[in-house]
């Protein structure tokens, strides 16, 4: 990913909603309570974050940054299915 890409939504998802402290089976729920108390524009600026995640498909950086601000070492299959579930939640909403 290049340096123009900060992904500060997604760090801020990982360390204030669903940080080490959350469990897997409540993501969909985080996922909602993210979409409850954030305004629209922080909500749209998670999912272009996580479509432009999806669409780099750079797992080992997006594996750091799940390491380091949710505290969670994922392996890729499981950091492709944490996006999944977030953007399909953002954008059933």
């Amino acid at each position: 990913m290049n340096e123009e890409l900060n992904l500060e939504t997604f760090k801020y998802f990982l360390e204030c909603y669903f940080n080490v402290s959350a469990n897997y089976n409540e993501l969909n729920k985080i996922v909602n309570d993210f979409n409850l108390f954030e305004n629209v524009k922080y909500r749209q600026k998670l999912l272009a974050e996580l479509e432009i995640i999806l669409e780099l498909e750079n797992w080992n950086i997006v594996q750091e940054v799940v390491k380091k601000y949710g505290m969670r070492k994922m392996d890729e299959r499981k950091v492709k299915w944490l996006i999944q579930v977030i953007v399909g939640n953002l954008k059933s909403n």
